[in-house]
């Protein structure tokens, strides 16, 4: 019996793998070894990157989609337009009139438009005399409370047509 075992032994020993420094080092920490390390592959692109030839293929896919919508929206506007022709058309037929708004008639109380400029308030008379006031002492800026410089150099090239400041004012105000 003693060779029996012997025989048993000897097949052990040849089952034993050849352990290295990391199984070692493992083992003597008390944790069971893993497994061997794969190496990594190195990092790339996921995807193949396509060519230049294939960006302009794609362009040209998309550029034609895009003619395509185009096309399709004309197709529904110019439905639409020829719609609101025949609803005009219908229109026109029943009440005897065009359906498209006609200008608005101006209110009776409303005044005539005047040659000034849009927004800029009348002169007065106090303010066409201050200026003739400021003119006669000789100041180089004149100043007129609630005036801006460009409305003064008005008041400046009507003065230079006439210096009585009825005049002036009947210039400035029409």
């Amino acid at each position: 019996m003693p060779e029996e075992k012997k025989t048993v032994k000897a097949s052990k020993a040849k089952a034993t793998k050849v352990k290295t420094s990391f199984d070692a080092k493992a083992e003597t920490k008390g944790k069971v070894a893993k497994p061997a390390l794969k190496a990594r592959k190195t990092r790339g692109p996921r995807k193949a990157r396509g060519t230049f030839a294939d960006l302009l293929k794609k362009q040209a896919e998309l550029e034609e989609i895009r003619r395509g919508a185009k096309a399709e929206l004309k197709k529904h506007y110019d439905s639409l337009t020829k719609e609101a022709e025949k609803v005009r058309a219908q229109y026109k037929e029943l009440f005897a009139e065009s359906i498209e708004s006609a200008p608005k008639a101006r209110r009776t109380g409303a005044k005539k438009a005047t040659g000034r400029i849009p927004g800029l308030k009348p002169y007065s008379i106090q303010e066409v005399k201050a200026f003739i006031e400021q003119k006669a002492q000789g100041r180089a800026t004149i100043r007129i409370p609630g005036r801006k410089p460009k409305s003064i150099a008005r008041m400046e090239d009507a003065y230079r047509h006439s210096e009585n400041a009825e005049d002036i004012l009947e210039l400035l105000n029409t």
